[in-house]
């Protein structure tokens, strides 16, 4: 969307144009000529100008617009992360993940998030996935495909956390 004072300032660039090209048409001597086509040649420059200064400013309100969107963004997950705490998921495995506070409300079910997306400021709630006939179990996150062989330790779930 172009800025309304740029509309103005293109409307009066294109009036300018119009009375020096009408000054051109009906001066006689060469030296009035040679005068209106410099002033000519100005407001071609200006109008150049004025138009570059438009893509530049709204270049500019494109970046702000994305860094505004990025800052909304980063202040979500900042909230969203202290309701998270890092612990081992199961005595002794040196599985660790984030587990929910008990602070954090009990409007989702606890469960456990994935360490290296809540480091790429994501949520990504790991699953069990069961293989060779229910054998072997694995937390795995569908966001990053992270997967952790928690077959000997698995009997703990998820729980709210302490503060």
């Amino acid at each position: 969307m172009m800025d309304p004072s740029a509309v103005t300032i293109a409307n009066t660039f294109s009036n300018l144009i119009r009375i020096v090209q009408g000054l051109r048409d009906v001066a006689t001597s060469a030296e009035v000529k040679a005068c209106v086509t410099e002033l000519y040649d100005i407001i071609i420059a200006g109008q150049q100008s004025a138009l570059e200064n438009n893509i530049k400013q709204q270049a500019m309100l494109d970046r702000i617009h994305g860094l505004e969107e990025e800052l909304g963004r980063v202040m979500t997950w900042e909230t969203t992360k202290i309701r998270y705490a890092l612990i081992e998921a199961m005595p002794n495995s040196g599985i660790y993940v984030y587990a929910r506070k008990k602070s954090g409300g009990p409007s989702e079910p606890p469960h456990w998030i994935c360490t290296k997306c809540y480091q790429d400021g994501e949520l990504s709630i790991l699953q069990v996935q069961h293989v060779l006939h229910g054998r072997q179990r694995f937390l795995t996150c569908p966001r990053c495909k992270t997967s952790i062989d928690a077959t000997r330790y698995i009997e703990s779930k998820p729980e709210y956390v302490s503060e």
